[in-house]
């Protein structure tokens, strides 16, 4: 945060953020880094015993590993290991080869090399690159969290070879990383970095002649705890990044606090604010504010450890702590996809804490059943797996009689305070984003998507979401994925809903007004009015209507749009990649595997085939189609298009 950013927040915050930015100059100065480094490994160094104090984390059980497992854990865990040890490591669900030392400050797709400098001379936004080069790959890469599985496969065979090479990687990491002088130094990274280190950690305390790396591990998670402390990312409306800044002080504090005196001051701030900021960023029926389907999953995680460890310290939490937290859980079962898959509303950086689970990053599923096991509802559960991060927080006995349940019938879910509406069965599922920006009002990790949706019909992704394919590596993508026309939405002149506000906000603008959630017989109604485009000459209100026939999930969507002189409007529809789109006469044919899709539309609009980027994951991203019905109004009007399923002779 530079000086002018600062200065635009309230006062408390501005004296925070200057105190905190002076106090890194004065360290920088008169080399504190370096000073605290070589204290912190003397101090490791001089201690009589390997310092084994635990997170409280974990589960207290011991034998995780060596007692017979759900089916294919145990293979799981060991093929997994293996891969990684071959230089194999998969970054943002896509597979890359890296060769032993590796590179950690290199983006390794473009070559580009951040060389090491104090952190807070870096800067990542840059425009007009001429090669794409992100650091969210390096840092993502010096989250380390490719070493979790290789501390299974040891705790589970004792092979030196696994132990091997946890310590060589985390001794090259340290020596080529020197605390606050590389790229990776940045409080995010850091938090996260922590929790997954403290995770290797208490998988390493209980596995035999550990204790050299153990050592080695304390002494990094120390100066961890020690630049987090220095750097906590507040201000005054806060999000995923304060929450990952508190849980990791949370269990750094609680980890070091009778070796290392600071380290109580990290435990106790952070149980100072963690509850409060609980409900400041969930609001009470469950979504986070940051209003996207990624972040709530990963913002879920973050207070299911800090709760958890909570519990285990015998400290109370609040029952409306509680409740709001159970909605924050079963959203995410309720978002969930017959599938498996999650949406991908809002941003998408593919970031998780238990990302070792064997999963692709988009299904939530884990984070589900760890938050049945921490509530003892088994309502929750989802899925019939077994992972490998329930048995670490919960014990094997916990999991070995866990229930899960699936969908039966047709299911309307709505969150009205959180702003969104689900419609799912067995094989078909319907989201749309009736809520306001989010962030309070800012954006934030939010997008352009007012009465956007998503449909997926006869289980396959039918309509999707286009989701975030990059932050800094190229911010003209960025604002473009971000922006109405990328998403399944209405827009009147080609204006955005609300205006785009540099990276990352969006004026609060658009706000939802006169939302309906209606279940009859034989049809399921979602309306809704926003007035985005009031702010014409000639203010323009919009009134969406989704139909869905509960039998067929054949969907109709009824657009209102109220003004008095001559606008152009354009709805976007975005298809899959795997969707082949051909317009027929009048009618638009959508084939999705072996079945067809008839896309009619009113007589008055003109469907267009373009083509457009889809990015299921951060940093990857394919073609796929999507189209356009756009429509000459000079009036109030009443547009629409329906989406049925072809039968065989039609």
């Amino acid at each position: 945060m530079n000086i002018k950013t600062i200065l635009s927040k309230p006062l408390p915050v501005v004296w925070y953020r200057l105190v905190q930015l002076v106090r890194l100059k004065f360290y920088h100065k008169t080399n504190f880094w370096l000073k605290i480094e070589t204290k912190i490994s003397q101090k490791i160094k001089s201690s009589k015993e390997c310092w084994k104090q635990k997170s409280l984390f974990f589960s207290e059980e011991h034998n995780l590993y060596k007692d017979p497992q759900p089916e294919g854990i145990q293979q799981y865990i060991k093929s997994g290991a293996d891969t990684v040890l071959k230089g194999n490591i998969s970054i943002f669900d896509n597979p890359y080869h890296f060769e032993y030392p590796f590179q950690w400050n290199t983006d390794w797709r473009s070559g580009h090399e951040w060389e090491n400098n104090y952190f807070k001379t870096y800067s990542f936004y840059e425009e007009n690159k001429v090669i794409e080069y992100d650091v969210k790959f390096p840092w993502e890469l010096s989250r380390l969290s490719f070493l979790i599985p290789i501390s299974r496969a040891y705790l589970m065979t004792g092979e030196a070879k696994y132990l091997d090479y946890i310590h060589n990687v985390l001794a090259d990491w340290k020596q080529k990383n020197p605390i606050a002088h590389s790229v990776n130094w940045y409080p995010m990274e850091v938090s996260v970095r922590s929790l997954n280190l403290v995770q290797l950690r208490e998988l390493l305390l209980l596995a035999p002649s550990s204790e050299k790396t153990i050592d080695l591990l304390n002494e990094i998670l120390i100066l961890h705890g020690i630049f987090l402390w220095r750097t906590i990312e507040y201000t005054d409306v806060r999000g995923n990044h304060y929450t990952a800044n508190l849980t990791a002080l949370l269990l750094l504090g609680t980890s070091f606090k009778e070796f290392y005196k600071e380290a109580k001051k990290w435990q106790n701030y952070a149980l100072s604010k963690i509850e409060n900021e609980f409900h400041l960023q969930f609001i009470s029926d469950g979504v986070n504010f940051e209003k996207s389907i990624a972040y709530h999953r990963l913002v879920v995680e973050f207070y299911l450890i800090c709760f958890l460890v909570m519990q285990r310290l015998s400290l109370e939490i609040q029952p409306k702590t509680m409740q709001t937290f159970e909605n924050a859980c079963f959203f995410i079962k309720d978002y969930t996809k017959p599938n498996f898959s999650s949406p991908i509303i809002g941003d998408n950086d593919s970031a998780s804490v238990f990302q070792n689970d064997g999963l692709p990053l988009n299904d939530h599923t884990n984070i589900v059943q760890l938050t049945s096991l921490f509530l003892d509802d088994q309502d929750l559960n989802n899925t019939i797996k077994t992972y490998c991060s329930s048995i670490e927080l919960f014990g094997l006995e916990r999991v070995k009689d866990l229930k899960y349940n699936t969908i039966d019938g047709v299911k309307v879910l709505s969150y009205p305070l959180g702003g969104f509406a689900i419609v799912k069965d067995h094989s078909n599922y319907f989201i749309t984003d009736v809520g306001e920006v989010g962030m309070n009002g800012r954006g934030g990790h939010g997008h352009n998507d007012l009465f956007g949706f998503e449909l997926m019909l006869n289980g396959h992704n039918f309509i999707v979401d286009a989701g975030c394919y990059t932050y800094t590596g190229d911010l003209k993508l960025k604002n473009q994925m971000k922006a109405s026309v990328y998403h399944n939405v209405l827009t009147v002149d080609d204006k955005e809903i609300a205006p785009l506000i540099g990276n990352w906000g969006i004026a609060n603008s658009a706000l939802p007004y006169e939302v309906v959630v209606q279940e009859e017989q034989d049809e399921i109604k979602i309306s809704g009015k926003h007035g985005g485009y009031q702010r014409l000459s000639d203010a323009v209100e919009h009134e969406r209507t989704f139909l869905l026939n509960n039998t067929d999930f054949k969907l109709s969507c009824l657009d209102t749009i109220s003004c008095k002189s001559k606008h152009t409007v354009s709805r976007h529809l975005h298809f899959s990649e795997k969707v082949d789109l051909t317009i027929i006469g009048d009618t638009v044919v959508a084939v999705l595997g072996n079945d067809r899709y008839s896309i009619v539309c009113d007589k008055e609009s003109q469907p267009r085939i373009a083509e457009y980027y889809l990015s299921y994951n951060y940093g990857h991203k394919t073609s796929a189609k999507k189209l356009i019905f756009e429509t000459q109004i000079t009036e109030t009007c009443k547009l629409h298009f329906a989406i049925e399923k072809l039968r065989d002779n039609e």
